[in-house]
């Protein structure tokens, strides 16, 4: 099993240049190749040559052309070959899946890939192989760059570059166990992203059980086996961070983006932005950054609170996709990519600790009465948080009774020792909610959207 160690990086001003250069190359690479891409695909649209074919469709096609550019363009030298060997790699990648697309081989078409842009996003330094080009000593990380030209001996010399973890090496990760490194910049921070290989644990006896219904309103709301409904509250800070980040952007936007005018040696004029702006902007790609760092430890935690009390988690199959005709509805139907990140952060938790993830199909589980099975027609309005079955007359709160038919549909197939059933019938004993405050999971008894709700057998109402 692979897993990745992230470790910020403590880089001094002439570090941090270096990288900076090393990252540019790298792009430059990526944009060159794609440009020969682009004409090869061309070409092969008029004259179906095989051999335009075998480099332009091939793993390894665009990157035999390393060489040849290292001729022409000597600075392609001062990287270190495995970095740039994966950046041809990851233009092939993407064609690729592009063809893939075509041929109906994944659900999704991709497009074909684009020309990059460096200062929009940093192209990470990737080392392929298991410290080769990189070493770890101490807390120090030497990086090797490639091959420089020393001008009192006029020869090309290996060039190193040295930084350092911002934290210890972590027990229980040896160093035998990395497969590859990855240098990446998050607004201004280097990180070292290490891929490492561990032992995948034994698969554990399933016990107990959860279903997850994703909406909205909140992060989901599940019922589990045990007799527990739990509502997963969405990350409150998330709105914070989105105020401030819409506030930035705007300050920014009123500032030019085209400033001052720079000749270059070649009589090329380019257009810099001012000081106002590029000040902004370092602080919006700051901004990004927290939101994404306190995003991915918002999940992690979830995930891993959920696994600590369930042997199994399934989440309905829903995935909400785009739209809102204000900014205010697109905001919040921002909540598509969590619960996609939520659902990759729950199949990697299961498989690191041994325990199962999967899907179940919501089609219908709202507007069904868990109870009698009686599915209401044209369906229930997404403002309807509560409602009666006509034909049975249980009440049921909406995302409790969607759950519940999801946990229903799971044990048919999943056979676990419930002891929150009462003879065939799923019942719900006690209700939570569990709010995140950023240091982890804060568990509310019985206050379901911010209410109290009263628990007695076979009742659902509202006090």
């Amino acid at each position: 099993m692979q897993s990745a160690l992230k470790m910020r990086l403590e880089v001094d001003e002439h570090t941090a240049a270096v990288l900076d250069g090393q990252s540019r190359i790298a792009n430059w690479l990526y944009n060159r190749l794609l440009e020969e891409a682009n004409a090869l695909r061309q070409r092969f649209r008029e004259t179906q040559d095989p051999e335009v074919a075998q480099v332009l469709y091939t793993e390894r096609g665009l990157r035999n052309r390393i060489p040849a550019l290292k001729q022409e363009y000597p600075f392609l030298r001062t990287v270190y070959s495995s970095v740039l060997k994966n950046a041809a790699l990851r233009l092939s990648r993407a064609i690729r899946e592009y063809q893939k697309g075509r041929h109906g081989k994944r659900t999704k078409r991709a497009h074909w890939p684009k020309f990059r842009s460096w200062k929009r996003k940093w192209f990470s330094l990737q080392y392929d192989e298991p410290w080769k080009g990189y070493r770890l000593e101490g807390r120090t990380l030497n990086l090797s760059l490639g091959m420089a030209l020393n001008e009192v001996t006029g020869k090309r010399q290996p060039v190193h570059v040295s930084t350092r973890l911002a934290e210890p090496w972590p027990d229980g990760f040896e160093p035998g166990m990395v497969r590859q490194l990855r240098i990446v910049k998050e607004g201004q921070l280097f990180y070292a992203v290490f891929t490492v290989e561990r032992p995948v644990p034994a698969r554990r006896s399933v016990r107990q059980v959860i279903a997850i219904d994703p909406n909205h309103k909140n992060l989901g709301y599940g019922v589990g086996t045990d007799g527990v409904a739990t509502e997963i509250q969405n990350p409150w800070f998330l709105k914070i961070l989105d105020r401030r980040i819409d506030e930035v952007k705007s300050l920014r936007d009123r500032c030019k983006r085209k400033s001052v005018r720079v000749i270059r040696e070649d009589g090329s004029e380019v257009w810099l932005p001012s000081r106002r702006w590029r000040m902004l902007n370092e602080r919006l790609d700051e901004l990004w950054r927290v939101r994404r760092e306190q995003t991915k430890g918002y999940l992690r935690t979830v995930a891993n609170r959920l696994y600590q009390e369930y042997d199994a988690v399934f989440v309905g199959d829903y995935m909400p996709h785009g739209g809102g005709i204000s900014t205010g509805m697109r905001r919040a139907m921002n909540n598509q990519s969590l619960i996609g990140r939520f659902k990759k952060t729950l199949a990697w938790v299961a498989v690191r600790s041994g325990k199962v993830y999967g899907e179940w199909d919501e089609a219908g589980s709202t507007r069904t009465c868990h109870v009698c099975e009686y599915a209401v027609p044209g369906g229930i309005a997404p403002e309807l948080r509560e409602w009666t079955c006509p034909a049975c007359g249980a009440r049921h709160l909406r995302d409790e009774n969607a759950a519940m038919n999801g946990l229903a549909q799971v044990l048919k197939t999943v056979e676990v020792p419930c002891s929150g059933r009462l003879g065939d019938k799923l019942v719900v004993r006690t209700r939570r909610a569990w709010r995140f405050d950023g240091l982890g999971v804060q568990e509310m008894p019985g206050a379901v959207g911010g209410r109290v709700r009263d628990h007695a057998a076979g009742r659902q109402e509202i006090k």
